[in-house]
């Protein structure tokens, strides 16, 4: 996350979104630098026939669809927001500007970049252990402690839909809904009203 003072030094601009609307599409080039005040945003794409896969969560203070802004190639998938957001925006010269003129953003915004990598690995060994619990349980560790910074029991609300979740970690929605019904029975998960609290 970059900091709001060093934000504000530079042409930051706020805007809002609703759920559901796009922040930008696939297939189109990257204009500028997004950072998340409030709300959250998921990274999609849609197949030929119609499915979801979503390739990102991102809440609050996270950034999103950096690396096509810097190699100036157009967005592999759409950010949508999945609940009323707020978001700082810069222009792409401007932010590149600020991570010349600030080393120790640009250090950490590297750093995050890693992060992310490194979860895309676990997911990754999580979708390979042929355990759908172990993948589920890596996703919402993610959310929980990346996403939402909230290491509380039982203290985030999973925001995907169990369709969304099985997007995310390439298993069936059948298998997805079955899994989470047996954390509910062994206590790992919290299900109040079809939500999920992990």
């Amino acid at each position: 996350m970059i900091s709001k003072s060093i934000l504000e030094k530079y042409k930051v601009e706020i805007i809002s979104f609703s759920k559901g609307e796009n922040i930008f599409k696939a297939r189109t080039f990257a204009k500028y630098y997004y950072q998340i005040i409030s709300g959250g945003v998921k990274m999609n794409y849609y197949s030929d026939n119609g499915n979801e896969f979503i390739q990102g969560i991102f809440g609050k203070n996270k950034s999103f669809g950096e690396p096509p802004l810097l190699i100036d190639v157009k967005y592999p998938a759409n950010a949508e927001a999945i609940s009323a957001v707020k978001i700082y925006r810069i222009e792409k010269e401007v932010f590149k500007r600020m991570l010349f003129e600030n080393p120790e953003v640009h250090y950490e915004f590297s750093k995050m970049l890693s992060k992310r990598l490194y979860y895309k690995a676990t997911i990754a060994n999580g979708i390979t252990s042929n355990s759908a619990e172990e993948a589920i349980v890596t996703l919402f560790n993610y959310l929980k402690f990346d996403v939402y910074e909230n290491d509380t029991l039982f203290g985030v609300k999973i925001d995907l839909t169990r369709k969304d979740i099985a997007g995310l970690l390439g298993l069936s929605v059948e298998t997805t809904i079955r899994t989470i019904k047996r954390m509910e029975k062994d206590k790992i998960v919290k299900i109040i009203n079809t939500k999920v609290y992990f």
